[in-house]
């Protein structure tokens, strides 16, 4: 009977873990530079194939450079910030159902705020003019943290 009782106890504690854990949102978030320059500097490299197809049917520069890439783990009803340079950072919520709010701070203001449906494994697309006839961009998708080179951010 002690057994049953542990086995019954554990099983749901199980369930409630897993439960717990599934609405957890895994996003991927990358910061891009496009510009018409061949070169993106010694720390940028070209970004994913699939966001440049994106990109590139949307805007009109030659050339999209990841400036960084970085995995978060959104637990649900709660937010992450996701420092994306040392002028950009995502405050990211969790609102359920693939559901995101994203406000975008640049230079210590609110550039965009808004809510948006992830659909794995489409990137969303959120940008901005820069100086010099060039652009930012952030792409957001759902990620299972297998991207081997982007930074994880820690849960806490």
């Amino acid at each position: 009977m002690r057994q049953a009782l542990h086995l019954f106890f554990s099983v749901i504690f199980l369930g409630a873990v897993a439960a717990a854990s599934a609405a957890d949102l895994k996003l991927e978030a990358t910061l891009v530079w496009g510009t018409n320059d061949e070169t993106g500097g010694p720390d940028c490299k070209p970004v994913d194939a699939q966001l440049a197809a994106k990109l590139h049917g949307m805007f009109k520069w030659k050339n999209y450079f990841e400036i960084t890439n970085q995995i978060a783990s959104v637990p649900l009803h709660k937010s992450r910030d996701l420092a994306m340079s040392d002028r950009c950072t995502l405050q990211v919520r969790n609102l359920g159902d693939s559901r995101i709010e994203v406000k975008c701070i640049g230079r210590g203001k609110k550039v965009h705020q808004g809510a948006y449906t992830l659909d794995p494994p489409t990137w969303l697309v959120l940008g901005g003019n820069a100086t010099n006839n060039t652009a930012w961009f952030v792409g957001l998708r759902s990620s299972d943290a297998s991207t081997a080179d982007a930074k994880v951010v820690s849960k806490n």
